[in-house]
């Protein structure tokens, strides 16, 4: 099964967000945006785990979670991957100054990596939420662009006292996420 681990936004974030996204479908037809109730933060893509693994993986986490602290986080400021000219993804960007989002990301990756040999990402962690990507890159403004089309930035702040493990299925109407385990931090 296809997983990842995810922290939840809550619904007045969710509800923010919406109405940013009805803001951004007019102005970048050639992105595929994500559905209100789909939006979360990606803390580790793990990919295929064997069903087999699941207990494992469970394991992992908890000790994870039971490591790490509650925090708060602001939702604000549209950007891209790359952040000029045409993005590949549009994203939200994520503040959390404690370090304690940073902390439970690595705490995250070491349980994986140690437990279940799950590699470590090479790439630097950039908190954000996905908001659309790019499918046809000929109907997709620049970056600037596509800011300009949201007045208000600011999609709230978010309580995180836990943490979830998700399945991704596929569909022709983009992923469906169930969740299957949630973990809170702390203990």
């Amino acid at each position: 099964m296809r997983t990842f681990v995810a922290v939840e936004l809550d619904d007045a974030c969710r509800r923010a967000l919406q109405g940013a996204l009805e803001a951004l479908r007019p102005t970048a037809p050639g992105v595929r945006w994500v559905k209100a109730e789909s939006l979360h933060l990606t803390l580790k893509f793990i990919g295929a785990l064997d069903e087999a693994d699941l207990p494992r993986a469970v394991e992992c986490l908890e000790a994870a979670g039971e490591g790490a602290e509650s925090f708060s986080m602001t939702v604000s400021g549209l950007s891209g991957f790359p952040p000029r000219g045409v993005p590949r993804v549009i994203h939200v960007g994520l503040h959390e100054p404690t370090g304690a989002l940073a902390a439970l990301h690595r705490a995250v990756e070491g349980a994986l990596a140690g437990e279940l040999r799950i590699p470590k990402e090479k790439r630097r962690f950039v908190p954000h939420v996905t908001l659309g990507r790019t499918k046809d890159r000929r109907r997709c403004p620049s970056m600037d662009e596509i800011s300009a089309a949201v007045a208000d930035q600011d999609f709230g702040r978010v309580e995180v006292d836990s943490f979830v493990l998700m399945r991704s299925d596929l569909r022709p109407g983009g992923a469906v996420y169930t969740p299957l385990h949630r973990f809170p931090l702390g203990g």
